[in-house]
């Protein structure tokens, strides 16, 4: 809308023209594998490797490299995403059960729950309020059944015991509201409190005439007050009505929608505590400890819910309870006091062979789909391919072509990195060709500090991201100056295979592999930086393939701010301005040689205005890296005289 001056004078305005492209230049690697314990089936996020080792366990070859590729990676890279995953058929999680005061059996020794059940109880009682667990229709004096957190190996103790309940520590079953508003000197108040919610577990109601109850405010001028009972109704129609008197009268006056009602417990309704262990040596060492517990929804006097599931699932990093709210007893259940005993049948399963590992192991990288989820730049293979099998890597191309952000490191098979053997796994068997991945070659002989063993073979492609993440993406990640194998926790000690400059030249020219080698002096290096494009091009070096998927994510994710804007010759002069702002960046950074960008009348004609579209063109001359150099010596006569000129 035009505005209408209507006085003389000098009215000023200002156009935001600075908008900045945000350049996010964070490597951040996507791991899919084994692990001793730790989330399922969940990108997690890990900043260190002493942040892996709290998450998913200690580095062991018994599940894979992917620990190993992330404590190499780790030393230069701060962000990574790992997914655990397990075999859902076979893998189980450890639980106990605990029997209520009233059981006239002991609580039986559980061989676990495998995935299925456990997830199954899960979503039943999100439906229905009940355990799907078949134990409790088999034991119904269970109070409840703990299990692992995640399906793993390791062993948790558990200790029940009764917890005293101060008389600061009253709880509720729910909210209720307050029939009358008027009353401002509290002598007597009628509350209504809804059937369903005032009874327990087992249809009894909770309050009985001449019990102290406690009435508090949730708004933050609580109003404190401890209340004796007059009289409770009969329930009627569905509500039960509690007249109850003030012990102190007071005169200020009550929001009463606002109020709650809570009580102090009975005896047969002590509240207990579970702490959880883990046995170190001859040692319990205590994992977590949760006091005040109920099996009936119930609340605190500061509106905590004290609820068992409430109190555990979701805040524990280790456990998860299901509570048997088909209990029948008319008392309210009460668990039996037991110590230290073994959540028992926990594992992490097994495969039968490579197809179902692999199987398994690609539903992971499914959940690296959605670049708007988790934010990844490299996919690490991590060790997982075989001579016969490379459905690992083709999962993780596909979800980098889908994604458009990120770049694929694979290994060459372990068992494959002799030359005639490489070149024959790269043509017949993975034949990829796409600048989105690079294949290394060979593995790296070892010494494993986390072990203390001699010539463990590491795949080389943890080394090769280890570099990505020290230098720029149009650095390339090979050479003398930036190639160098280290790492403090697999120290490179040798090669599984030696390729001559023959062999490493058809392997990388015509194959697409880059090389390890030994430099005499220099240690190991990697010697090579092509992308599994097999046409010749720019796109065919890493150095370049890293910084085109760079820019294209850092553009893309900066074109968003103009949708829904009005196509106008403002809005296009606009984002020329800050895509060629960032794009200065990466000039002087030597990433491109030069750039244009194109986003005016010459494309984005009236056709494609009618539309609803905008079209950008960038032009990118990217940097190339040097890889053969000629030295030209000419030996020249004593009595011969050379004028050199450019040129």
């Amino acid at each position: 809308m035009a505005t209408s001056y209507k006085w003389p004078g000098v009215y000023a305005e200002i156009k935001d023209l600075s908008g900045v492209v945000a350049a996010n230049a964070v490597t951040a690697c996507a791991y899919v594998g084994e692990a001793e314990y730790g989330p399922v089936f969940k990108p997690t996020l890990v900043t260190s490797l002493q942040d892996y080792i709290d998450k998913f366990g200690a580095l062991s070859s018994k599940y894979g490299y992917a620990g190993y590729s992330l404590a190499v990676a780790a030393e230069t890279i701060s962000e990574h995403y790992f997914v655990r995953v397990v075999n859902k058929d076979n893998a189980k999680y450890a639980a106990a059960m605990v029997m209520s005061t009233e059981a006239t059996e002991a609580a039986p020794v559980l061989e676990g729950y495998d995935y299925v059940s456990i997830n199954a109880a899960a979503k039943s009682r999100d439906e229905t309020g009940k355990s799907g667990l078949t134990e409790f229709v088999d034991h119904p004096d269970a109070a409840f059944i703990i299990a692992a957190k995640d399906p793993n190996n390791r062993e948790y103790y558990i200790t029940i015991a009764d917890s005293t309940i101060n008389e600061n520590k009253g709880y509720a079953p729910s909210s209720v509201s307050i029939e009358s508003d008027s009353a401002a000197d509290l002598t007597t108040v009628t509350v209504v409190v809804d059937e369903a919610i005032a009874k327990d577990n087992a249809g009894k109601f909770v309050l009985e005439a001449g019990e102290k109850i406690v009435m508090t405010k949730l708004t933050p001028d609580v109003l404190n007050g401890i209340f004796e009972v007059v009289s409770v109704s009969e329930p009627a129609e569905g509500n039960v009505t509690i007249v109850y008197q003030a012990k102190a009268s007071t005169s200020e006056e009550v929001n009463y929608s606002k109020a709650r009602i809570a009580r102090y417990p009975a005896a047969n309704e002590t509240t207990f505590s579970v702490t959880l262990s883990e046995k170190v040596g001859t040692v319990y060492q205590v994992l977590e400890t949760y006091d005040y517990c109920t099996l009936y929804p119930a609340q605190d006097s500061y509106g905590n819910s004290m609820f068992l599931e409430d109190v555990i699932n979701g805040a524990s990093e280790y456990i998860q309870v299901f509570v048997n709210t088909a209990a029948t007893d008319e008392e309210i259940v009460v668990p039996a006091p037991v110590s230290n005993v073994l959540l028992a049948g926990g594992n992490s399963g097994s495969f039968s062979d490579v197809n179902e590992k692999y199987k398994v192991l690609n539903e992971g990288w499914e959940l690296f789909r959605d670049r708007s989820q988790v934010g990844v730049s490299i996919l690490m293979n991590s060790g997982y391919v075989s001579s016969g099998v490379v459905s690992y890597q083709a999962k993780m191309l596909e979800i980098a072509e889908a994604r458009r952000d990120c770049f694929c490191l694979f290994d060459v098979p372990m068992d494959q990195t002799e030359y005639e053997d490489a070149i024959d796994w790269r043509k017949n068997i993975q034949g990829f060709n796409s600048y989105r991945g690079a294949v290394c070659s060979p593995w790296v002989k070892t010494y494993d500090a986390v072990q203390g063993r001699a010539n463990f073979l590491m795949c080389p492609s943890a080394y090769m991201a280890k570099i990505m993440g020290a230098y720029d993406p149009w650095m390339a990640p090979a050479g003398l100056n930036r190639g160098m194998l280290t790492s403090s926790t697999v120290s490179p000690t040798g090669l599984t295979q030696y390729y001559n400059a023959t062999e490493g030249g058809n392997l990388y020219a015509d194959n697409q592999i880059n090389c390890y080698i030994k430099n005499p002096g220099s240690g190991y290096v990697i010697w090579g930086q092509r992308t599994l494009q097999a046409k010749p091009s720019a796109l065919d070096r890493i150095n370049v393939a890293r910084t085109v998927i760079y820019i294209e994510t850092i553009l893309r994710d900066a074109a968003k701010w103009h949708l829904f804007e009005n196509n106008t010759a403002y809005e296009r002069m606009k984002i020329n301005l800050e895509f060629s702002a960032f794009l200065d960046t990466v000039l002087s950074a030597d990433g491109i040689q030069k750039y244009q960008v194109v986003c005016d009348e010459s494309n984005n004609t009236p056709q494609v205005i009618a539309n609803n579209q905008l079209i950008i063109d960038v032009f990118l001359w990217p940097t190339y890296c040097i890889e053969v150099i000629r030295i030209r010596t000419s030996v020249m006569g004593a009595d011969v005289n050379v004028s050199i000129t450019s040129g």
